[in-house]
């Protein structure tokens, strides 16, 4: 039996605060508590708690196992919303429900062996130790509003105490175990473990990775000492890199100013997502007749403890508000939706995940993943019979990624050779008529105007210079059949200082044709390929990186003009282009996203001009550009719209429907990088 002390909250004295601060001015059209105590709540506003609160305050329904130090079953804010056993008769001495636990009224005691979960008082404790469970309990569902002290993240919600630790803090692994495997048999939809330790345990290795699978969403702390948790694993947080998936969420803390707090440890390998640990005014044990315990509240609290509960509560409110959500969708959720940590470094912030917990965003993007998971398509759980190509842009390395519609991973090669920085250009296409799709890509800024052109396994087939060799503008890549011969075409243009010209190869490299759609300019012409009228043959669409406002022109692959029309009204005045047949007749659509400097819009309109779809591809604050592409990607027979950030933002890829709805999100790099890039999809 092994055998482990608690290190995830830092000790700070409990002060009763003389005075208080006023409440938090509310952010626009937020719906928030009304709380004796809720001017100290920072974190609530920092998480984007009461504009969340506009879709979804939690549910009686949803389970919260927290395995602890014992809780205070008495607390104002907390005695009705502890989960209760509706199976079990109290006091009877009787196992009514026939689970194994006689009397297990309200959780169990897997230190004593009893159904009262409480802190023991027999020896020694310390209140940081008898308050931790209710501490705990309070951050994910204190109850609202009901004029007492403070709010929890869910207002309605059923927490399940169940007791692990002693009143020294230290407990075994078996009990543990037991412990989660009595929350999973008991209906848990969410387990926070606030605990750490620093050698392994198989066994509870596996019960971690069974209660996963049974539909059991788990959160760890990463644990406190600033430790690298990839040199040093932490446990249970690091579990995922012994089981060879990700089947706990691990938290770190970050502070105010949403940096990694100073205690916190950290970890590419083991951190997913970052919360509020410092500074945290809490619900504390509560006992009148003992001069420790004589608040029901108390401050300052610190520690990765009291981070994790966030996570753990923004998972309960997802199940509350999507029941059918699966552990691995509502981790992926809480991931694709966080807001940047304060860290300047890439490194510093790849070591605390994909970035801060953020609920409102959380909430917004599960509904995708809802959709998805209720019908049965466009789950991104399930195989995908497609791929998309994707590379990361100036700073990053020449990396060239194709993934499934799932993010996962079916091949990888350097563009470039090592030390380039200059971003990755792409295009996908059948250039050789063989009627096996090539990834065509060009070097970015810095680079080269170098096209090479790769079999989907990273080989290299061929590779040309597109305009002078010593010319290191960059170039942007297309591909398309423009002289309807049965073999796609690459279309090259200047990133920067070119003269606007758009020029048209074959795949050895020979030039077959060229043109200045906008008339010569030194702004950027971005192009795709796609059929958008009725004659069987494919038009080149061109648009401006920057200064364009709004046009979109079309000519045929001789650089005849066939027509151009304006998107988003001419407010747009940078823009990159897709075409994809969302209608199945046979003529594709024009998808167009917004360039940086802009909102993140993403288009869709007709051959005409006639707007069929506009939507927001991510966050409104987000103004690094939006690349577009689209396809069948999942078989399923309804085309996708897929957005990746151009510049600055993470790399996050986000799937739409044909009714500009979410419906899925996957990270292909990591997921803080901020590097934006290109993504290409045949």
């Amino acid at each position: 039996m092994r055998y482990f002390v608690y290190k995830t909250i830092v000790f700070s004295a409990l002060v009763v605060l003389a005075a208080f601060s006023a409440l938090a001015a509310l952010p626009l059209q937020a719906r928030d508590s009304a709380d004796r105590f809720r001017g100290e709540l920072w974190y609530l506003d920092r998480i984007s708690a009461p504009t969340a609160w506009n879709i979804e305050t939690g549910s009686e329904e949803t389970i919260v196992a927290v395995l602890d130090a014992g809780f205070d079953l008495d607390h104002e804010d907390l005695a009705t919303q502890y989960w209760h056993n509706d199976r079990e008769t109290s006091s009877d001495g009787v196992d009514n429900d026939r689970n194994g636990y006689e009397d297990d009224v309200m959780g169990w005691d897997f230190v004593d062996g009893d159904p009262d979960p409480s802190p023991d008082f027999d020896g020694a404790v310390s209140d940081t130790v008898a308050s931790h469970g209710t501490v705990i309990a309070g951050i994910i569902g204190a109850t609202a509003n009901n004029g007492l002290g403070i709010a929890g993240i869910n207002w309605d919600v059923s927490i399940m105490p169940l007791r692990v630790l002693d009143s020294r803090g230290a407990g075994s692994t078996a009990d543990v175990r037991d412990a989660i495997e009595y929350a999973v048999n008991n209906g848990a939809d969410v387990i926070n473990l606030s605990f750490t330790f620093t050698k392994t345990d198989n066994r509870l290795r596996d019960t971690i990775e069974w209660a996963h699978d049974e539909g059991v969403v788990i959160v760890a702390a990463i644990g406190n000492g600033n430790i690298d948790t990839d040199s040093t694993p932490i446990y249970p947080a690091c579990f995922d890199s012994e089981v060879g998936r990700n089947v706990v969420i691990g938290v770190a803390a970050s502070d105010r100013d949403d940096r990694k707090a100073s205690f916190s440890n950290y970890g590419a390998g083991c951190v997913d997502l970052t919360a509020p640990g410092t500074d945290i005014f809490a619900s504390v044990y509560h006992d009148p007749n003992i001069l420790s315990f004589i608040t029901s509240y108390a401050s300052p609290w610190e520690g990765t403890s009291l981070a994790a509960p966030m996570v753990s509560a923004a998972a309960a409110l997802l199940r509350s508000s999507y029941p059918s959500l699966t552990p691995d969708q509502i981790r992926n959720v809480l991931k694709l939706s966080v807001d940047s940590v304060g860290e300047t470094s890439l490194e510093a912030r790849k070591r605390l995940g994909a970035g801060r917990l953020n609920l409102f965003q959380a909430l917004q993007t599960a509904q995708v993943f809802a959709l998805g998971s209720g019908s049965g398509k466009n789950n991104k759980d399930q195989p995908s019979s497609g791929s998309l190509v994707v590379a990361q842009g100036r700073g990053a390395d020449s990396t060239v990624r194709r993934v499934d519609g799932g993010g996962n991973l079916l091949s990888q090669f350097q563009a470039y050779p090592i030390g380039f920085r200059g971003g990755v250009n792409l295009a996908t296409g059948d250039v050789d008529g063989d009627g096996e799709v090539e990834i065509i890509t060009g070097a970015g800024i810095g680079g080269g105007p170098q096209v090479r052109v790769f079999d989907l396994d990273g080989k290299l087939e061929n590779q040309f210079f597109a305009f002078d060799e010593g010319d290191r503008n960059g170039i942007f890549v297309a591909s398309g059949d423009t002289n309807n011969d049965g073999m796609d075409e690459i279309i090259v243009t200047s990133c920067m200082n070119g003269t606007g010209q758009v020029r048209i190869f074959n795949r050895y490299g020979h030039l077959k044709g060229a043109y200045f759609p906008f008339g010569r300019t030194n702004n950027p012409v971005r192009v795709a390929i796609g059929n958008i009228d009725d004659d069987g043959e494919q038009e080149v669409l061109s648009v401006l990186e920057r200064g364009g406002e709004g046009s979109v022109l079309a000519h045929d692959g001789s650089g005849r003009y066939v027509r151009s029309f304006v998107v988003f009204g001419g407010a747009v005045d940078a823009l990159s282009v897709a075409t994809i047949d969302l209608e199945g007749d046979g003529r594709d659509e024009i998808i167009v996203g917004a360039g940086s400097g802009e909102a993140p819009r993403v288009g869709v309109y007709n051959d005409l001009g006639v707007e069929k779809l506009n939507f927001f591809g991510y966050q409104l604050g987000f103004h690094g550009g939006i690349e577009v592409a689209g396809a069948d990607i999942d078989g399923n027979g309804l085309p996708e719209i897929y957005v990746f950030p151009h510049s600055s933002g993470g790399p996050q890829v986000r799937v739409f429907n044909q009714e500009g709805s979410v419906i899925g999100g996957f990270f292909p790099f990591d997921p803080a990088f901020r590097f934006g890039g290109s993504i290409s999809i045949k």
